[in-house]
């Protein structure tokens, strides 16, 4: 019963963010509770040299707080980099006021760990679907041949049971401003995207 009543929940909260039906929002999250129980092969063709360089700044950022997986937030924090984060960064500083507003939540919401991080570590299994699917989805869907860091932060605010989704939704970050503003300001660039005028 409190099973139920906690999918249900999370069920509103999903078509709160996508403004998608009861049904559509059930469906979208069993799908990617199944997509996420597959082992995720994280392969970096399709990401850009900034994507890339993202995820260089989580490892370093999941290392340099003693933590044995690297999770969704650090690769927020990854995003937050001015020199990495490029769109996704400006969006993030406009929506949130300032990242260091984000980096605040992230520091309040993920404590220091307490044992040294391995060499390599290991991507949670939110992050390895962030990467290995959500990203490369979020760029089928506006339309762009390459995975960017606006297309990472994208797909962190569509896993709505991961820690980064939770931080951004509590300083009142959403999916659907957050797509229009990648579409729009990407647009302004000379960037065609799928959804021309998301309005």
């Amino acid at each position: 019963m409190v099973k139920d009543s906690a999918r249900k929940k999370a069920i509103r909260e999903r078509m709160a963010h996508t403004g998608k039906s009861y049904t559509d929002a059930a469906r979208e999250m069993d799908q990617q509770a199944a997509d996420r129980s597959q082992p995720q092969a994280v392969t970096f063709d399709w990401f850009s040299s900034q994507a890339r360089h993202v995820v260089d700044l989580a490892r370093e950022h999941a290392r340099s707080r003693r933590h044995s997986a690297l999770g969704t937030e650090h690769l927020l924090l990854g995003l937050l980099d001015d020199g990495a984060g490029g769109l996704a960064f400006e969006i993030l500083d406009d929506l949130a006021g300032s990242v260091e507003a984000v980096e605040s939540a992230i520091a309040t919401a993920v404590p220091q760990g307490a044992t040294r991080a391995p060499q390599e570590v290991p991507f949670s299994d939110h992050a390895a679907f962030v990467l290995a699917k959500g990203a490369r989805r979020q760029a089928d869907k506006t339309g762009h041949g390459y995975v960017g860091s606006e297309h990472i932060l994208l797909a962190l605010l569509s896993v709505h049971d991961c820690r980064a989704c939770q931080i951004l939704t509590s300083l009142g970050i959403a999916y659907n401003p957050v797509k229009t503003e990648v579409v729009v300001r990407l647009n302004a660039m000379g960037v065609l995207s799928r959804y021309h005028n998301p309005r």
